[in-house]
């Protein structure tokens, strides 16, 4: 045998051993997280079996990609994740901190503690992010050079989720453990509040549409009595904030007992989708020019949250919230395409 084909059997045989180390394995190196999406998985409350799971464009799944990766857990209740220059942010709600990683290996770069109860992140400018966070009913402002926190904004109750446009960040207070029904509205730049409008009760989420408006979806309120019978209800709304007067343009009321939820939008900004129904919903998609609230479902579907990116919508199903749950994909028309297993209550998505 010549040197040469020694040689390349030497390297054959180190290969095929380096890939079946797990801590060197193709699906871990750096690059594999490029495209595809991101599932944040909340895990079982008090356990700190929150994990993330990442599907590539070819749909194959790669469950608890943080901890494979990382030398421990990410922690309890993952809430949300926001890919900001090239890092992701995973937002631990009941850990109070956010796991900062590599996007392309999901390989850990740092720790930002000293958060309550975060819920959001959204980068507000070159150097900043803001988080919303129930613990101080407030945004702790973030400087992502240093990934700590510099300063806090108080907000209404139960800051949720955030957009940015105009040089504004648009709040919705959910209420947290209480109720409200208003949009803190802060200037980016002086991270002073400017402005609150009341919308409807428990505001829970919102999107920035082509023209630069923000459209608002509140949840409306059910007040129980002491064996949880319903005394009285407030009904959902679909607001849209002008952007340049920060005025609200025009509202919708939904019947009074459904409780709309998870906004999301198309990526030409021009198409909104949510969930509405009582206990069970369907989702439903509205044009920005519409006049009324549309009456016919586009899924007949209850999900746990749902998301839109590509030309898809995405919705997952918490199932039993003990086993593994489910990730659903289906066209902009509303026909099933596929399914997944991910991880324990699939409560989010990251597109990247």
């Amino acid at each position: 045998m010549n040197k040469n084909n020694l040689l390349a059997i030497i390297l054959c045989t180190i290969l095929f051993a380096s890939c079946q180390n797990d801590s060197i394995s193709p699906n871990n190196l750096p690059g594999l997280y490029e495209n595809g999406y991101f599932v944040t998985n909340e895990g079982n409350f008090g356990t700190g079996n929150g994990s993330i799971s990442y599907v590539s464009e070819n749909g194959n799944v790669e469950n608890n990609i943080f901890s494979q990766i990382n030398s421990f857990q990410l922690g309890d209740i993952v809430q949300s994740m926001n890919i900001i220059d090239e890092k992701a942010y995973i937002v631990v709600n009941n850990s109070s901190k956010i796991e900062v990683a590599n996007i392309d290996s999901m390989n850990s770069i740092s720790t930002i503690q000293g958060l309550i109860s975060p819920r959001y992140i959204e980068k507000v400018a070159e150097n900043k992010a803001y988080v919303t966070d129930w613990g101080i009913n407030g945004i702790q402002v973030i400087d992502l050079t240093s990934n700590t926190i510099i300063s806090t904004i108080s907000t209404g109750n139960g800051p949720e989720e955030l957009v940015v446009t105009n040089g504004y960040a648009y709040v919705c207070n959910i209420g947290g453990w209480g109720l409200d029904n208003s949009v803190s509205i802060i200037d980016i730049n002086s991270d002073m509040v400017v402005s609150t409008l009341e919308i409807g009760d428990k505001p829970n989420s919102a999107v920035v549409d082509a023209n630069g408006d923000v459209w608002v979806l509140t949840g409306g309120y059910t007040e129980y009595d002491a064996n949880w019978n319903v005394v009285s209800e407030t009904s959902g709304v679909l607001a849209k904030i002008n952007t340049y007067n920060n005025s609200v343009e025009v509202s919708y009321d939904f019947e009074v007992g459904d409780h709309p939820e998870d906004l999301t939008i198309n990526n030409t900004g021009d198409r909104l989708f949510f969930s509405n129904g009582s206990w069970s919903k369907s989702v439903f998609a509205f044009n920005i020019n519409d006049t009324q609230l549309p009456s016919n479902s586009l899924i007949s579907k209850s999900f746990y949250n749902i998301a839109s990116n590509n030309g898809y919508i995405y919705g997952s199903d918490a199932l039993d919230y003990v086993q593994n749950g489910l990730s659903y994909r289906y066209n902009t028309d509303g026909d099933l395409l596929d399914s997944i297993q991910v991880g324990i209550i699939p409560g989010g998505y990251c597109f990247n």
